[in-house]
């Protein structure tokens, strides 16, 4: 080999190295933070996932108590419908013309509320981790 041939083989050798050691450089510190940034991912997903899930816990407390306070009403509205037909029977066709409207919206009114609930509500989610 020349000597011309050797002295261009050594400055590429030393710029390959010049830019090629910043570059596996850089290289190293991306990977690094890709991962950093992907710990720091897990961490709060994890933490998202568990908000998340008390959330949905209180909603569905929430939903018990609504259920439960409507349990009244409906109670209410059949022993009050039970009044009336009794009411009815008792008065028989005596009644005044606005006693046997009264009635007739308070029926309606008591089978509006005294309607059952229905039960095919939201499926309950379950926590997996």
């Amino acid at each position: 080999m020349g000597p011309v041939l050797q002295i261009v083989l050594v400055v590429l050798a030393v710029l390959l190295t010049a830019f090629l050691a910043p570059l596996l450089l850089q290289l190293y510190r991306t990977a690094r933070a890709v991962q950093n940034l992907a710990e720091s991912a897990r961490v709060d997903l994890r933490q998202i996932a568990e908000d998340v899930h008390q959330g949905r816990l209180q909603l569905e407390k929430v939903s018990g108590l609504v259920e439960k306070s409507l349990e009244f009403p409906a109670t209410a509205s059949s022993m009050a419908a039970a009044a009336a037909r009794t009411m009815g029977t008792l008065l028989g066709g005596k009644a005044p013309v606005w006693v046997q409207a009264l009635m007739t919206v308070l029926k309606l009114v008591l089978d509006y509320f005294g309607r059952p609930q229905r039960a095919d509500g939201p499926e309950k989610e379950t926590h997996h981790e």
